[in-house]
C-alpha cells in the first residue's frame, strides 16, 4: 500500500485527481447559502481570528433577533443560511433558540446550519446540560445541521499555542458525536498554514475518520487555510518568517499538498471535499478542484470573519460567478442541498429566487418581531430591490 504521507507531490496530485474523478466525474457541486453572524463579543481570545471583540471595546456588538432576520430577508432565494457567533457571555441559551424558530418561521425553505461545537460547548455551559440534551433543543427549534468549525487542529498541544481557551479536542469529538446522534450532521475543518506540523495534520485526520467511522455523520470535510494579515499569529508567524510573502508561500505550499492528502488519506470515509474561495481566492479554488476537491462551497453573501483577518477575496460570491468558474475549468456544476443532495429549489440564473416567500407571512412575523415601521420599511425596499 502506497504512503501518501511520502509521495511526490505531482504523483500525490495526479492520485488524488483521478480518485476524485472516479468518485464524482466531472460534477462539482455548491451550495447558494448565506453566513449570518450576530454577535462580534468573543471572550476566547484565538490568536488567529480579527473578528472577535472582547466585551466592552470597540466594535463588541451583537445583533437583535429582528435585525438577523432583517439581514436574512435580504436575500430570500439562498438555501442555506450558516449561524455563527462569538462566545458572548450576554447571549442566553434562549436567545438561540428563539434565533432559530425565528428565522425557521420566516424562511421554512432555508436549512440552517448553525453553531459551532465551540458554541454549544458554551450553551451546555450557561444551560447546565449535557451535549445530548442541548442538541436536542437545537433540533427541535429548527437546526438542520451544524458546522464543524472550531476544530482547529484536534491536537491539544497546538490548540494551547493558538487558543488556549477553546474547548479541548476531546470535548470537540464529544459535541460532535453527540449531533450525530441526535440526527444533526456536520461538516469536518482544519486549520492549516499555522504553527502545525505535518504529524498534526496526520492526527488530526485520524480524529476525524475515527468519528466518521462511528457515526457516519461527516458531510464533507473542508479545510481552511490560515489568514495572516490582520490578527496577532500572523504578525508573530511573519516575522519568524523573514516577511509576510514568505508566510503566504508557505501557506500556499502546504494547502498545495494538504487538499490532494485529503482526499486519499479520508476519501474513502469523507467522500465530499470542499475548496474555500475565500482563503484561496477564486483562481486557486478552480485550480484546488484539480488537486482533489469535489464541492466549491457556497455563495456566502455575509463572509465577515476571514474579513476581519485581513481576507482579500471578498465577501460573497454570485451563483453566476461560481458556475461560470466551475464551467471554465471543464467541470460540470451541480447546485446541492446542504447534505449533498439535490437542491430542493434550483436557481434561476435570471431571477434570484428559489421560492416565492408567502408575503403576509414574512411580514407579520418581522413585524412582531421589530415593530419600529422604519425598519420593516426599510427591510421590504431591500428585498424587493434584490428581487
Amino acid at each position: 500500500m502506497k504512503d501518501f504521507w511520502k509521495m511526490p507531490l505531482a504523483e500525490l496530485r495526479e492520485a488524488a485527481e483521478e480518485e476524485t474523478r472516479r468518485k464524482h466525474g466531472q460534477k462539482v457541486t455548491y451550495v447558494i447559502n448565506r453566513n449570518a453572524n450576530f454577535s462580534r463579543i468573543c471572550t476566547v481570545g484565538c490568536a488567529f481570528c480579527g473578528f472577535g471583540k472582547r466585551p466592552g471595546t470597540a466594535g463588541a456588538t451583537s445583533d437583535r433577533i429582528d435585525e438577523v432576520v432583517a439581514r436574512v430577508g435580504q436575500t430570500p432565494w439562498v438555501t442555506e443560511v450558516c449561524l455563527q457567533g462569538g462566545i458572548d457571555p450576554g447571549l442566553s441559551p434562549q436567545y438561540y433558540l428563539d434565533l432559530v424558530r425565528a428565522l425557521r418561521e420566516a424562511f421554512p425553505w432555508m436549512h440552517l446550519h448553525a453553531f459551532s461545537p465551540m458554541e454549544i460547548d458554551s450553551l451546555c455551559e450557561k444551560a447546565g446540560c449535557g451535549a445530548e440534551e442541548m442538541m436536542a433543543k437545537l433540533r427541535a427549534a429548527g437546526v438542520g445541521t451544524i458546522p464543524g468549525t472550531a476544530a482547529e487542529i484536534l491536537v491539544d498541544e497546538v490548540r494551547r499555542k493558538i487558543s488556549r481557551n477553546k474547548l479541548p479536542a476531546g470535548r470537540w469529538v464529544e459535541i460532535v458525536k453527540a449531533a450525530h446522534r441526535a440526527g444533526l450532521r456536520s461538516s469536518a475543518t482544519i486549520l492549516f498554514g499555522h504553527v502545525e506540523r505535518w504529524e498534526d495534520i496526520r492526527s488530526h485526520f485520524e480524529v476525524l475518520r475515527g468519528v466518521q467511522e462511528e457515526t457516519g455523520g461527516f458531510t464533507e470535510f473542508v479545510p481552511l487555510a490560515f489568514v495572516p494579515y490582520q490578527n496577532r499569529l500572523g504578525a508573530i508567524l511573519a516575522r519568524r518568517a523573514g516577511g509576510m510573502r514568505v508566510l503566504e508561500e508557505r501557506i500556499r505550499r502546504r494547502a498545495m499538498r494538504l487538499y490532494p492528502l485529503a482526499r486519499m488519506v479520508l476519501g474513502d470515509v469523507i467522500p465530499n471535499l470542499q475548496t474555500s474561495w475565500v482563503k484561496l481566492g477564486l483562481e486557486g479554488a478552480v485550480e484546488s478542484l484539480g488537486w482533489g476537491c469535489n464541492d466549491f462551497g457556497g455563495t456566502l453573501y455575509e463572509e465577515s470573519i476571514t474579513r476581519s483577518s485581513g481576507g482579500r477575496h471578498g465577501e460573497r460570491l454570485e451563483p453566476e460567478t461560481i458556475v461560470a468558474a466551475i464551467r471554465g475549468a471543464g467541470y460540470e456544476p451541480i447546485q446541492r442541498s446542504t447534505v449533498y443532495g439535490p437542491a430542493e429549489n434550483r436557481f434561476s440564473l435570471g431571477k434570484k429566487c428559489c421560492q416565492p416567500p408567502a408575503e403576509g407571512h414574512l411580514i407579520t412575523r418581522i413585524e412582531s418581531l421589530n415593530p419600529n415601521q422604519g425598519d420593516k420599511k426599510l427591510w421590504q425596499r431591500n428585498r424587493m430591490q434584490r428581487l
